[in-house]
């Protein structure tokens, strides 16, 4: 078992290989790093001025609370965005050929934001053209631990040539879904089985959205075939971000159990729609699979 120290220059990404992919993950943040088909690498890689990261793992909520402020009772704590795992270092649990998974567990830092005793999985396993993701949570206190779990993944955009206005969401059924962002903002987000997708749409931040139909969302271009399919069935809320500035190359689709959903009085883990509250002792897993075609 590995434990790797954040700045030692010890976090080596870790290699998986199916017969179709090879992908890439680093225990910071338990964070897929690169997934490579026929050649194509699918995952955005990085840039400071845009988005340093390529998908770090999110716990225990998605987003935020608006003033970066929390209670657990009548107690304040602080959360950072997107929650305390993604700049965590996760011990390397198990490494095979196809698979690969990671572990944190609750410690002084994480205690002094998220005062819950947890321990918690990240799985990725690699199968022919796909990589499925899985989630597995404990709750090694004595009350009970509400969480939200889910991940920031940011793909090229786009993948090939062909211009960023040829892309789109396609849905695998007609949906009729409003997006939504923290701050209170609605809008009519699809009416069918597609979006088209442009910079402009994130003016106003984040869209996320919710009561989806569809067992897949699949992000894909009008220009070739290539894409992504995501099967999310476990995970009910979709969050859509890039930034306005379409030399952003990148969008970060990212599959979560619980969002804030706009509500200037969500204060609390629990008040985040979709939070899963684990009693002391219980554990809980869910996951998600993405296909590469």
């Amino acid at each position: 078992m590995s434990r790797f120290k954040k700045g030692d220059g010890s976090m080596k990404d870790l290699t998986i290989r199916s017969d179709q992919l090879t992908v890439q993950v680093n225990a910071l943040g338990a964070e897929l790093k690169s997934v490579e088909r026929e050649g194509l690498e699918y995952l955005w890689q990085g840039d400071k001025d845009y988005y340093a990261r390529t998908s770090p793992t999110l716990f225990p909520i998605v987003g935020r609370f608006l003033s970066d402020t929390y209670y657990v009772g009548d107690d304040a704590f602080h959360m950072p965005l997107n929650g305390i795992a993604m700049d965590e270092n996760f011990q390397v649990e198990r490494h095979t050929e196809n698979e690969a998974e990671f572990v944190l567990r609750a410690s002084a830092r994480t205690l002094a934001a998220y005062p819950f005793r947890f321990v918690l999985r990240v799985c990725y396993r690699a199968e022919e053209n796909r990589l499925t993701v899985t989630y597995t949570v404990e709750n090694r206190g004595d009350t009970g631990m509400p969480f939200g779990v889910g991940c920031h993944t940011a793909y090229r955009w786009p993948l090939l040539p062909g211009g960023p206005e040829a892309c789109f969401l396609r849905f695998e059924q007609e949906e009729l879904l409003e997006s939504f962002n923290p701050f209170g903002w609605r809008q009519l987000f699809v009416k069918g089985d597609t979006r088209p997708l442009s910079h402009e749409l994130f003016r106003n931040y984040t869209r996320s959205i919710t009561g989806i139909r569809s067992r897949w969302i699949a992000f894909q271009s009008a220009a070739h075939p290539h894409g992504v399919r995501i099967y999310r069935s476990e995970f009910p809320f979709l969050a859509i971000w890039t930034l306005p500035d379409p030399a952003a190359e990148l969008i970060c689709l990212e599959p979560c159990t619980s969002i804030h959903a706009g509500d200037t009085g969500c204060t609390h883990l629990e008040d985040r729609e979709g939070s899963i509250t684990l009693a002391a002792g219980e554990s809980w897993n869910a996951s998600f699979t993405v296909e590469y075609f």
